[in-house]
């Protein structure tokens, strides 16, 4: 047998299986046709539509019922003779684009405001001559400074006791950071002793006083 009769012999096998397959796939929808369940939920289902059209044609007989109050006369029942007034139909007003709004307020009158100035304590010239006093303790702080500067020194000064508190030591232009031991020192030099200051008043609290000290 050659390959050409081998092929033949296959088509016509599946041929037959498909006819099989039908044959037996009609005779399972017969049977199943004629099981009693079946039969009953064909009849179910029959009987569903049958009632849905039932309620559909119902409904639409309700729609054109003509049962409701008489609806008024067009204009066909209207007397030819008599003429009809036309109706005016007003547009619309267009809407206004609100304006920008001015106004302007009366002056009202306000009380003067005098600020008192600061006085200066009278005891601050004192202050300053022993700062400068102190001018070679403060040098030894700077011994091997690469080069001179200047710092600003703020404190807060209890002039009836002479003590300084409160220390800000700011540099002054573009000097260097002081170190450690640089502000230590300054500190030390500028705290003690404490300063005599005799040009007090009755009412002397500490107040804050800045100094630019140079090196």
């Amino acid at each position: 047998m050659n390959r050409r009769e081998l092929r033949r012999g296959l088509r016509e096998r599946r041929a037959s299986f498909r006819r099989s397959f039908a044959e037996a796939r009609q005779r399972a929808r017969t049977a199943a046709a004629q099981h009693p369940a079946v039969k009953r939920a064909r009849r179910a289902k029959r009987l569903r539509r049958a009632l849905l059209v039932a309620i559909g044609l119902l409904l639409l007989s309700l729609i054109h019922c003509e049962c409701g109050p008489a609806l008024a006369p067009t204009l066909s029942a209207v007397d030819a003779g008599t003429p009809v007034p036309p109706v005016l139909v007003k547009k619309a007003p267009k809407p206004v684009k609100p304006g920008p709004l001015f106004g302007t307020m009366p002056r009202q009158p306000r009380p003067g405001f005098v600020g008192e100035g600061v006085a200066t304590p009278p005891w601050l010239d004192e202050f300053r001559l022993q700062v400068s006093a102190r001018s070679p303790r403060l040098a030894k702080c700077f011994v091997g400074a690469p080069r001179p500067g200047a710092l600003r020194w703020v404190c807060s000064v209890n002039a009836s006791s002479g003590a300084v508190a409160d220390h800000e030591l700011e540099p002054v232009g573009a000097g260097d950071e002081l170190t450690p031991e640089q502000r230590t020192c300054l500190l030390a030099a500028l705290s003690t002793p404490v300063y005599r200051l005799t040009q007090l008043t009755p009412s002397d609290l500490p107040n804050r006083v800045s100094l630019v000290i140079e090196f």
